[in-house]
């Protein structure tokens, strides 16, 4: 009851069930097919406007899809399978060794990582220490130490300890001192070079009863 013929009415006035799949198209999906309407019109004997598009959007699909998955590709995150030879920075580095090469959010060599024992008895050993009413050089960096191992500053300890910093981030630091403000921190030193957080535990409750 239309008064133009169905060919001329757009399609987004047609019925839900005559509207057209280009319709459903992104936009350069949509241009393309019409470029490709108009040019199979110039050529072409005419055919049904439906059949019409239907050719279309099946001539120009292969070509649309490889041109939609460079640009969902273009947008994608970079796959974390590659190790970064950077060391990881700020919280990540208390807990992961290696991260992937571009995605520092992304742990590929996770620590090991102190116990809720270890916890407890590295907080018993400084709480030792500060109730003893003896403030000394060797207390007060038994106390440091023991301060840094429950923080997580691994690099910050590795550093208090005189440690030669290794050149890739899944290497063990080494040269370790054994000796600092007249601690004997030989065994500290060597569970620090194996990264060890039960084993630095071990040594520093060790050192604060020797104290």
């Amino acid at each position: 009851n239309s008064r133009f013929p169905a060919a001329a009415v757009p399609a987004c006035l047609l019925p839900a069930r005559r509207r057209l799949p280009v319709l459903r198209m992104k936009l350069p999906q949509l241009l393309a097919t019409l470029l490709l309407v108009v040019a199979s019109g110039l050529r072409l004997p005419p055919l049904s406007r439906r059949g019409v598009i239907g050719a279309a959007f099946a001539a120009s699909a292969p070509a649309l899809r490889a041109v939609a998955a460079y640009g969902e590709a273009a947008n994608q995150a970079p796959p974390a399978l590659v190790p970064s030879p950077f060391y990881p920075t700020g919280e990540m580095a208390k807990t992961c060794e290696v991260v992937a090469a571009g995605r520092e959010d992304v742990c590929l060599k996770p620590l090991k990582m102190l116990s809720a024992y270890d916890e407890m008895r590295l907080r018993k050993a400084s709480d030792a220490l500060k109730a003893a009413g003896s403030s000394t050089p060797a207390s007060d960096e038994a106390v440091r130490l023991i301060g840094l191992v429950e923080a997580k500053e691994w690099a910050t300890l590795a550093g208090e300890l005189g440690c030669t910093q290794p050149k890739t981030p899944d290497a063990a630091p080494k040269k370790c001192v054994t000796s600092v403000a007249g601690l004997d921190v030989a065994k500290l030193a060597a569970a620090v070079s194996k990264k060890d957080p039960a084993l630095m535990t071990d040594a520093l409750v060790k050192l604060a009863a020797s104290l």
